[in-house]
């Protein structure tokens, strides 16, 4: 697990919006659009799950922060997205990213298709 503690998931969530593509029965709902504070602001919660985004607008995010004691965490991959693009999600916030291949078991990158 990635800790993400102190992360502003308003930020975090548009940045995951932004690195998510459409995929599947998604391609029906996209939306070019950024992701508004307000759209954000909408998917934070003070539960288990702060930020819980699956499908958005289309987009396969697939990212969800888990709270445990005071901690927000995140897991140490990304499904459905390469690690250069978790690579880069982790980078925006400076987090330490941690030992990433070129491709991870989920990888939908345009090679692994």
């Amino acid at each position: 697990m990635i800790d993400v503690t102190g992360v502003d998931l308003v930020k975090f969530a548009q940045k995951v919006y932004e690195l998510s593509a459409p995929q599947g029965l998604g391609v029906m709902h996209f939306t070019p659009r950024p992701l508004t504070d307000e759209d954000a602001k909408s998917m934070i919660s003070s539960t288990k799950y702060p930020l819980d985004m699956d499908y958005v607008s289309g987009r396969a995010c697939k990212m969800t922060v888990i709270k445990r004691n005071d901690k927000l965490e995140i897991g140490d991959s990304w499904y459905d997205h390469t690690d250069s693009q978790f690579k880069e999600l982790l980078d925006t916030f400076g987090i330490a990213a941690p030992s990433l291949r070129l491709h991870n078991r989920c990888c939908n990158c345009a090679d692994c298709r």
